[in-house]
């Protein structure tokens, strides 16, 4: 065989070598792809495989090391529920001291006295009102839930402020944790699309509002430092276009937005980070 069909033949399998890597690759990429998000209970459990690899991201983009180099002990606070590989998979978002990471939820376990007591000493400033006579925690007007026994107390105390600042609408648990949701993604590129339509079908179905209801959504920065106080989220929403006419012109709208706290700040997201979602009522 002569030198220029011994270049072509070697240029013909080497390029078919690098087609094979490309799509070996590109495939593999494609094996794992994230459903949603889902806020769940803050909770210290404790690790059961020190050996798990440990994830930068909600979207298991890469591996940053194993549990071994987080102890004993961590605190899970959020979901992401993907497809790996084929086969559906939840991951927890953990923290240990100032550092996060995502893992299999298999191995996190729940130990005895683990739930998370969140600080009650927040300033009166902040605004909010608490009906100490209500006991409804979900589906009610905002002047008439009992925020003491929702999330949005403690740390969070701000978001109650920040949805009584919409009078007559009725407070959703499931909003409220959507919001949260969308300010505690790691990375700005799950934001894109977030509320999209499938987010807005699961809102409707959640509702039990007639297809294609859509959503408003509303984004806002809130001033530091924290607590957030009631006249730095008036400024924040009167800002973003929300004055105090314009939010009552939601009276009877379904309801849901959270101030991320800075201590909660993640990549992606910052302290004062405001989302809030309304929808219209049938």
């Amino acid at each position: 065989m002569n030198l220029k069909k011994q270049l072509g033949l070697s240029l013909v399998i080497g390029g078919g070598l690098l087609f094979g890597l490309s799509t070996t690759q590109t495939t593999a990429h494609a094996s794992t792809y994230l459903r949603y998000y889902e806020n769940i209970p803050n909770k210290t459990v404790s690790v059961t495989n020190k050996n798990a690899y440990v994830y930068n991201n909600g979207r298991l983009s890469r591996k940053v090391g194993t549990m071994r180099y987080y102890g004993s002990k961590v605190e899970e606070h959020y979901a992401a529920h993907v497809v790996k590989n084929g086969k559906a998979s939840i991951y927890y978002k953990f923290r240990a001291g100032n550092r996060t990471g995502w893992v299999w939820h298999g191995y996190l376990k729940s130990i005895a006295s683990s739930a998370v007591t969140t600080p009650t000493n927040t300033t009166t400033n902040t605004g909010t009102t608490t009906n100490t006579g209500a006991t409804s925690t979900d589906l009610a007007p905002v002047e008439n839930i009992n925020w003491s026994k929702t999330n949005a107390n403690g740390l969070f105390a701000g978001d109650a402020t920040l949805m009584q600042m919409f009078p007559n609408t009725t407070f959703s648990n499931f909003l409220y944790s959507t919001a949260k949701s969308y300010n505690n993604l790691d990375d700005g590129v799950d934001r894109v699309g977030y509320f999209g339509p499938d987010m807005t079908k699961t809102i409707d179905n959640n509702l039990h509002l007639p297809s294609g209801t859509e959503p408003v959504i509303v984004h806002a920065k809130v001033n530091e430092p924290e607590p957030f106080t009631k006249a730095n989220i008036d400024a924040a929403l009167t800002k973003a276009g929300y004055d105090a006419s314009t939010r009552a012109k939601y009276s009877g709208w379904y309801i849901g937005g959270s101030i991320e706290p800075e201590s909660w700040a993640d990549e992606g997201a910052y302290g004062g980070m405001t989302t809030l979602i309304l929808v219209p009522a049938k």
